[in-house]
């Protein structure tokens, strides 16, 4: 089985419905036309039966050659605490060393090595910042609310934004990205503080998604947010996500430019190391 991509398959390549998005000015990928699947060059967020997914690292990357990217990012979950799952400083290690062997073997695919990190209730990371600062990118979550109210956990997750380390605000940011009611944290604080720090937020790509409300993805944009379409898989099958993500993406009038993972890889390197 094979999923190549078509990029002679517009799908009608609808144009932005707005022209006057924070990538106006640089806008080069599709001309400020709607994200395509064939636009997509790479995914940012994926889990290996390191710590939690289902599938070894060789088995997410032959997937991920099949689906013909450039660039596959592998973010495992950094162990905290006595939780059962997640990198330890040693699996850290032997991770990046296998990532090391596979980027010799194959030259068709590169793999970056991230890492997801859930933030505590004060907004710190479980990893010390000389171990943060020697991977490719970092992930950091705010699943666990810990009770806090609207602006205790906005407070929290501008703290995570401004921290250095961090290059992308994950889920369950992308959930409520499009999401109707309910966002704990004021999110439009959020979203001008990412623009502003250069820190990308994650649309998540899970399928099962329901009752979709766009405000916040438009709003991101307008405010000049790099986005990131992540299909956040914990199997190898489930890459192949990204394409109902971008679907959602055309949904929201998303221009291609303004998303990450449409970029090449060298551009990608340089929203990290900014």
């Amino acid at each position: 089985m094979t999923f190549a991509r078509d990029p002679n398959n517009d799908d009608a390549a609808a144009d932005c419905h707005i022209d006057t998005w924070a990538c106006a000015d640089d806008c080069d990928v599709r001309s400020f036309s709607l994200v395509r699947q064939c636009d997509v060059r790479g995914l940012l967020h994926c889990h290996t039966d390191y710590a939690g997914g289902a599938h070894p690292l060789r088995s997410i990357v032959d997937t991920a050659r099949a689906l013909e990217l450039d660039y596959l990012g592998v973010t495992d979950k950094a162990k905290i605490d006595d939780a059962d799952e997640g990198l330890c400083l040693e699996g850290i290690a032997y991770q990046r060393s296998e990532i090391r062997e596979l980027n010799e073997e194959f030259k068709d695919l590169v793999l970056l090595h991230g890492i997801e990190v859930e933030a505590a209730v004060d907004g710190s990371l479980p990893l010390p910042d000389h171990v943060l600062d020697e991977f490719d990118y970092v992930v950091a979550t705010l699943k666990d609310d810990h009770g806090l109210d609207a602006a205790g956990f906005t407070a929290r997750a501008l703290r995570v934004i401004m921290n250095p380390f961090v290059n992308i605000l994950g889920h369950p940011c992308g959930d409520w990205m499009t999401t109707c009611s309910g966002v704990p944290l004021d999110l439009e604080t959020i979203l001008t503080a990412a623009a502003k720090a250069e820190v990308a937020v994650e649309i998540d790509a899970n399928p099962c998604h329901v009752d979709l409300d766009w405000t916040h993805c438009a709003k991101a944009q307008e405010y000049g947010v790099t986005l990131i379409i992540a299909s956040d898989a914990h199997r190898a099958a489930r890459l192949a996500d990204y394409r109902h993500g971008v679907e959602l993406a055309r949904q929201a009038g998303l221009c291609c430019r303004q998303i990450l993972n449409t970029r090449p890889l060298d551009d990608v390197r340089a929203f990290f190391n900014r």
